[in-house]
């Protein structure tokens, strides 16, 4: 495993026990999601064609009302503890990046500009707080709710299944296409945050200076010309975020519409039931939860990679005068 890697896990290490809790509710919450199309199912498809009593329509509703409650409590602890893990590392790697900024030589602050450092210690390390708590969630819930659909589907039917499962290949590769320029456009903005900082940084600084010789209007040209190649980095990133989001909704849709299509085709033949269709339409809603999550796990790790890698590149940096080792005698 690469020694970054390595790294990037062991800030996990504190937390490994509100991690595991984070991890069963998010799993519990995909089950929950999983089982209520089931229910649905059951009700439309057993009880209401065999004339069952109403009690048990009731029983099976009051079932999804626990599995609702416990879907929402659940995912309020995933929303809360997960973020303030993602925040706990994210501080410890703060203080850790602060602490090592102090062994540096005075060489290495002279070829740095301020804003640069304060970049690192702020918006890269804010991204991998969200990379380190969203990722095992998304992850985890793509994995549960990818495998549970796809079971409940074939059961259901085997063709239409099929046809949902030829997207996945395309859309995968359509996704990591766009993801690469997302990341490369990601890394450069990252940087034009740093020197914008910087800019700003050494602007207010001097500000008497800038005043004393009425120099604003240079100070104000500097600053629109570092402005503007911010805004041409971000330009780049929305531009290829569009066409992977937008891209990824289309091919949704478009899978949503076919098994429509079909289904009824299915239906029009007697080989599928109309009950049979709704539960299949509502595990393919669920089925693009995954799918979303995927993309935002795409999104969080060119973003959280990117200042994970900037990270690393100072944390990396050996002083060039280390502290003498102590002798006990």
């Amino acid at each position: 495993m690469n020694p970054r890697t390595i790294k990037f896990f062991s800030y996990y290490k504190p937390y490994l026990g509100m991690l595991l809790l984070d991890l069963l509710c998010t799993f519990l919450v995909s089950l929950a999601a999983l089982l209520l199309p089931l229910c649905a199912g059951y009700i439309t498809g057993t009880l209401l064609r065999n004339n069952a009593p109403l009690e048990q329509i009731y029983w099976v509703g009051w079932l999804m009302l626990g599995l609702g409650i416990i879907y929402v409590l659940c995912n309020v602890f995933v929303d809360y503890q997960g973020h303030m893990m993602g925040t706990l590392m994210e501080a410890d790697m703060r203080c850790e990046l602060f602490e090592h900024y102090q062994k540096l030589s005075h060489r290495f602050f002279d070829a740095q500009k301020t804003g640069q450092l304060m970049t690192r210690l702020t918006n890269d390390l804010f991204a991998i707080g969200e990379l380190a708590h969203h990722a095992p969630e998304d992850l985890l819930v793509a994995l549960v709710k990818f495998i549970g659909v796809f079971v409940v589907l074939g059961i259901t039917n085997l063709e239409l299944t099929l046809i949902a499962f030829c997207f996945l290949p395309v859309m995968a590769a359509y996704g990591l296409y766009f993801n690469k320029k997302m990341n490369a456009a990601q890394y450069k903005t990252n940087q034009q945050v740093g020197e914008l900082n910087a800019q700003i940084e050494d602007s207010l600084a001097g500000i008497r200076v800038v005043q004393s010789f009425t120099n604003e209007v240079a100070e104000n040209h500097k600053f629109m010309v570092q402005n503007t190649r911010f805004v041409q980095t971000r330009r780049a990133w929305y531009f290829n975020e569009t066409f992977f989001y937008s891209g990824m909704t289309a091919f949704t849709q478009l899978m949503t519409i076919l098994v429509i299509v079909f289904g009824s085709l299915a239906i029009a033949k007697g080989n599928l039931r109309p009950d049979q269709l709704v539960v299949f339409l509502l595990c393919l809603g669920i089925l693009t939860d995954p799918i979303q999550r995927i993309i935002n796990f795409a999104r969080l790790y060119q973003e959280g990679g990117t200042g994970f890698h900037r990270f690393m590149e100072i944390m990396e940096l050996q002083p060039e005068i280390a502290d003498a080792q102590m002798r006990l005698y």
